[in-house]
């Protein structure tokens, strides 16, 4: 008799244990999520690649994100594709890149062949000296090696340079981002 209720208090405390791991995940989390879509142009043109990121002020909430298509359409997530942003007020980053031609990009060494040459490129190619660089030649490189140009003003790049703030409300939102030449930022929503 003993051993039957040991055995039901362990399979309770499992249950419990596996209930309180699976908290905060899906609808059941205490989210508010609404949906967020938009559009983001830069001198009157559609931003045709990059990452779009909207950072709750509300401490210890997860921000949503979206990549930007070749349109300057996006779609935000949080947890799941498409589900949206925290029901909130949100700090706005933007990040526009373009692909650099192969010709414009030094050959990256194999990384299986030569480990260590891989390391030295990859590093160089990141960090270019700020005197040889003109104000809108900034660059990022990815994990593989290549390179982006970045087509925006890099104070976009951080919710906390931008200046960009985005209300989400309940319900669907539509956020347009129209950024200016002179790199000042507006939302028309």
């Amino acid at each position: 008799m003993r051993i039957q209720t040991l055995a039901t208090a362990a399979i309770l405390i499992a249950t419990a244990a596996v209930l309180l791991a699976t908290t905060g995940c899906g609808p059941g989390n205490g989210l508010s999520l609404a949906r967020v879509s938009g559009k983001v142009t830069y001198k009157g043109e559609p931003v045709t690649f990059g990452t779009i990121l909207f950072e709750p002020e509300k401490p210890d909430v997860p921000p949503a994100a979206g990549s930007i298509g070749k349109d300057g359409g996006f779609i935000l997530s949080t947890e799941d594709p498409g589900d949206g942003a925290v029901v909130g007020s949100h700090r706005v980053a933007i990040i526009g890149l373009e692909e650099l031609a192969e010709a414009d990009q030094a050959a990256m060494p194999d990384p299986e062949k030569s480990p260590q040459e891989y390391m030295v490129a990859k590093t160089r190619a990141g960090t270019t000296p700020a005197r040889a660089k003109k104000a809108d030649d900034s660059t990022y490189t990815d994990k593989s090696g290549k390179v982006f140009r970045i087509t925006i003003p890099t104070k976009l790049n951080q919710a906390a340079t931008s200046g960009l703030k985005v209300e989400v409300s309940s319900g669907s939102n539509y956020v347009e981002i129209a950024i200016d030449e002179d790199g000042t930022a507006r939302v028309k929503s």
